[in-house]
């Protein structure tokens, strides 16, 4: 056997159908439509001979009968995360895990079998999980709704995996390559049409001395390069044994983005406004394979990571991972009970299946009793790892890197136009009353675009208009700006917001304070899993703005008058703004942690110094409950503009007053909230308080105070609250917002 290194070693029903839909949040796409044709082989499809050689055994290679392999069994680990998030959320929750552990068999002449030796299943969001009800019970979290789901999950766990004959990434044939996840949402580099769609060159060579054997491996590599930046082509590399060319290593990605826009228009027509644009980014797939006798290739590990993103609201990211170990290759016996009686409790089943070639194959699947199955020891002991674990961050990394050089640098031009309810281009407040506009996207390449984007307001009549050069994918971006534009000068409140414009048009409640600033910025900004930051330099002529209309259609039913808008000091600023957020932890029922920091520093017309940081913690209390507690507080340390101050107020800071009600150079906030413990569905009561002044006057004797309850679900995604401030402020508010503690 090869000592291992990175080429060898060693729920209910609708569960089911949601986390088949998860998959296509990602993998949104249709078969590639006309590529797959056999078309003349371009003059140019390879760089080099060597590549030709080596390309033309691979394909032959393909389905070639793996010589002498009579049979394999091995372990296979597979797991599967989902989770949900947003660039202006806190956190991230899961919103869907699986780890799965089977003994797998496969044999020549087309008996496949599969036992399952774990399962361990999870909907975090709303707090189900299959652990075995004494785990749970230890820490508190059985009881009401909670237990019920997750009565079902267990349930109903043994007969999916009866039905469960086709794993997600997983070829059982050892002759099948396993590049492609999914089936025909990309042209296959090794299909007998790819010359017409991709260039080969020649890469690195590899080469493995196997001194118990007086033997040398020889990999090589191909470098494969789309004609066209097409979602349905693949950039990447595939290494191969030169002897036998068998593949050993393949990673690769989509020469580009999926959009639904661009890659299928007419359902694109179907989708709602506020959920446009529709997009998807395959990160990188990767499949590794181990020489096992010495002579056979057989899958090692597997591993993709991608995200949907739905408008500029909703993140799905997806990661799916398999590694095979154990192998056991030529033995006719089995530990798979295929024949035979059965301990009790387990069961087994037999399908037949036929292929595209006619090829008919047996499939035998057995299931332990279902304690053994969720209690197997080799399981995980907590779930939460978005991150594939059968690879570690530095290769990750190394992937990542290696790919983005292989994209091609040339895209067609074809330009998109977004308008009405998409990117939040419809709006109301009392500065601009209503306010319409559009942007148009120009791509430059797989990874560069310019944004060009205008509106006016019906009050104000000032056109607002904004140019930008993106470069790199949403996850680590250049933007290049110019803007003249209507800004908040509140970082915590967002007065743009769908509900602030309904609010605003229908009871008149617009709270926001407003400037216009005219300039540029330069900004770097990276989202990574538990931690996005930013970096922007920016030079910026800020002014004052007035309110333009004071009409709202409750108006003569209302005696409360459109408040003016506090007047913004006309200064000139050059400077630096940062901001970084994170989080820890995905388990709604276990330890989360939030943090955020902000700064800026600035020069011109009046010198800017300041700094805001906020963090909070969650955790499963006694009786069944949890509670949370959040800290924040920021300061100016120089004489600034008006807009340098923080407004304190509305549901992100102070919840039972009026959204910017205080403001002063300095301030301070803290939250506690206590709530039922099923995150699905949770009742909570809470307390805020907070206090914002001059930053010489500090203090933390004399705060405003609120108290109130509310309800929340899927894990605090959606919340509603009923506030009512109780010392220095009186009266009721009602605040329905997203991305709440819990």
């Amino acid at each position: 056997m090869v000592s291992p290194t990175p080429w060898t070693g060693n729920g209910p029903k609708r569960w089911r159908r949601w986390r088949r839909g998860c998959f296509c949040a990602v993998l949104l796409c249709a078969a590639p439509d006309g590529l797959a044709a056999r078309q003349t082989e371009p003059g140019d499809a390879f760089r080099d001979l060597a590549a030709q050689s080596l390309m033309q055994r691979a394909r032959l290679a393909r389905d070639r009968d793996v010589e002498g392999m009579r049979s394999y069994e091995g372990v296979l680990r597979e797991r599967i995360y989902v989770g949900l998030t947003a660039l202006r959320f806190r956190r991230e929750r899961s919103l869907f895990e699986q780890e799965r552990i089977a003994r797998l068999r496969w044999s020549a002449d087309g008996e496949r079998a599969i036992q399952w030796l774990g399962a361990r299943r999870a909907v975090p969001i709303v707090g189900a999980d299959t652990r075995s009800g004494d785990e749970l019970q230890t820490e508190g979290r059985v009881g009401g709704a909670g237990a019920e789901v997750r009565a079902e999950l267990v349930r109903d766990l043994p007969d999916e995996l009866l039905r469960e004959v086709e794993l997600p990434g997983f070829v059982f044939d050892p002759s099948g390559d396993r590049l492609m996840f999914g089936d025909d949402w990309a042209l296959h580099p090794l299909s007998d049409s790819a010359a017409a769609h991709y260039r080969f060159a020649s890469g690195d060579t590899l080469r493995l001395r196997i001194p118990s054997e007086d033997r040398e491996i020889v990999l090589e590599e191909i470098r494969v390069e789309p004609r066209r930046a097409d979602f349905h082509l693949v950039a990447g590399s595939l290494w191969f044994d030169s002897e036998s060319a068998s593949l050993v290593r393949a990673t690769y990605k989509p020469a580009r983005p999926f959009d639904l826009s661009l890659d299928e228009p007419e359902d694109s027509e179907e989708v709602p406004g506020l959920l446009k644009p529709v997009q998807a980014e395959i990160n990188y797939v990767t499949v590794e394979y181990s020489l096992q006798e010495f002579r056979y290739w057989l899958p090692r590990r597997f591993a993709l990571e991608g995200e949907a993103r739905l408008g500029t609201l909703l993140r799905i990211p997806l990661t799916v991972e398999w590694n095979v170990g154990e192998y056991v290759v030529n033995e006719a016996r089995t530990e798979i009970p295929i024949e035979g009686p059965l301990p009790p409790g387990w069961s087994r089943r037999e399908r037949r299946i036929e292929d595209d070639r006619g090829r008919v194959s047996y499939v035998t699947v057995v299931v332990p009793e279902t304690d053994q199955l969720v209690s197997y020891p080799d399981l995980s002991e907590s779930l939460g790892e978005r991150s594939p674990t059968a690879f570690t961050d530095a290769e990750v990394d190394d992937l990542r890197g290696e790919l983005e050089t292989m994209l091609p640098t040339f895209h067609r031009f074809r330009p998109r136009l977004a308008w009405g309810w998409e990117r939040g281009l419809v709006r109301y407040n009392r500065v601009e009353g209503l306010s319409v506009g559009m942007v148009s996207t120009f791509p430059l390449g797989p990874a560069t675009a310019f944004d060009l984007e205008a509106r006016i307001g019906v009050a104000d009549a000032e056109p607002n208009l904004g140019a930008t050069v993106f470069r790199g994918d949403p996850d680590r971006r250049w933007a290049l700006s110019a803007f003249h534009r209507l800004e908040s000068m509140s970082e915590f409140h967002d007065p743009f917001t769908l509900k602030s414009s309904v609010g605003a048009l229908l009871l008149g409640l617009d709270r926001g304070e407003y400037l216009r600033k005219t300039g540029a910025s330069l900004t770097y900004a990276r989202a990574g899993q538990n931690v996005r930051w930013s970096v922007a330099g920016f030079h910026e002529a800020q002014r004052p703005v007035q309110v333009g209309t004071d009409f709202y259609l409750t108006a003569p039913l209302r005696d409360d008058s459109v408040a003016a808008v506090l007047q913004a000091d006309r200064v000139d600023q050059s400077g630096v703004r940062v901001m970084l957020s994170w989080f820890s932890g995905l388990d709604p029922n276990g330890l989360i942690l939030t943090g955020s920091w902000s700064g800026e520093l600035s020069g011109g017309d009046a010198t800017v110094a300041r700094t805001a940081s906020a963090v909070s913690l969650s955790h499963p209390i006694p009786f069944g409950l949890v509670g949370a507690i959040e800290l924040g507080g920021g300061a100016r340390w120089s004489d600034g503009p008006l807009q340098s101050e923080y407004f304190v107020g509305g549901t992100a800071t102070l919840r039972g007053i009026d959204a910017n009600k205080l403001h002063g150079s300095s301030f301070w906030r803290a939250r506690g909230e206590l709530a039922t413990g099923f995150a699905g569905a949770r009742l909570a009561g809470f307390t805020d308080l907070g206090w914002a002044g001059a930053r010489q006057e500090f203090t933390v004797r004399d705060p405003v105070i609120s108290v109130g309850a509310g309800a929340s679900l899927l894990d605090g995604i959606f919340r509603l609250d009923l506030a009512r401030a109780v010392r220095r402020e009186h009266g009721w508010k009602l605040h329905l917002y997203l991305d709440g503690l819990f």
